[in-house]
């Protein structure tokens, strides 16, 4: 890997998905893909996306298996206003209409879809003696990311050599930690989330749309 490849890994912005309902988008691998779309007509520029990964729900309820996934994304909105873009395509894909029937501890419950910023730009915001903020609105990087195999095994796929700005942590460094074992166990492998016909996936692709 060149210098610059890893500057690349250093500024990028990473996504993860997730999704363990159908939802109006169908199945949880198809909005997903969705979900990919809505962002590059949203003028996000997809550069890369990890394959899926189907993982065991974290939660004392019984609930169907996730399928997750991380795509490398760039785009000069802040954060905070990519963050308002990622809440309104979880309303548009049934997020709210699902979660607010469950527990209190949403952070488990299923859902149709899941879209967090895992890593903004390596934007350090929140984290105050090395632990996150967790009630804070948005804390970079991702609160909790580190501890999840199901977003750093799919984040191997699409920035191997990214390095968690806080921790200075590889994903396959942090997903050697016994704190990590237990989060999600990784049960399959598929596909990529967008089979790319070039590097960069064309913001001008079209989806319905449904304003939110």
């Amino acid at each position: 890997m060149s210098a610059n490849q890893g500057i690349l890994f250093q500024t990028g912005i990473f996504i993860a998905l997730g999704s363990n309902l159908p939802g109006p988008w169908g199945s949880p691998e198809e909005t997903l893909q969705r979900a990919v779309r809505e962002l590059a007509s949203r003028g996000v520029e997809i550069e890369k996306t990890s394959r899926l990964y189907r993982t065991k729900a974290h939660s004392e309820v019984e609930q169907p298996d996730f399928v997750n996934a991380v795509a490398s994304v760039n785009s000069s909105m802040p954060a905070d206003a990519l963050l308002r873009v990622l809440k309104r395509i979880e309303a548009q894909a049934g997020r709210f209409l699902t979660v607010k029937h469950h527990h209190a501890d949403h952070r488990w419950a299923p859902r149709p879809l899941d879209l967090d910023i895992v890593s903004y730009k390596s934007l350090v915001r929140n984290w105050l003696m090395s632990r996150p903020a967790l009630n804070a609105t948005l804390t970079l990087p991702h609160p909790r990311a580190h501890e999840r195999a199901f977003v750093l095994r799919p984040l191997m796929d699409v920035a191997p050599r990214w390095h968690h700005p806080v921790l200075g942590l590889t994903p396959a460094a942090l997903l050697a930690r016994p704190s990590v074992r237990d989060t999600g166990a990784i049960l399959d492998v598929d596909g990529l989330l967008v089979e790319m016909n070039s590097r960069r996936y064309s913001k001008d692709i079209t989806s319905p749309r449904t304003e939110a």
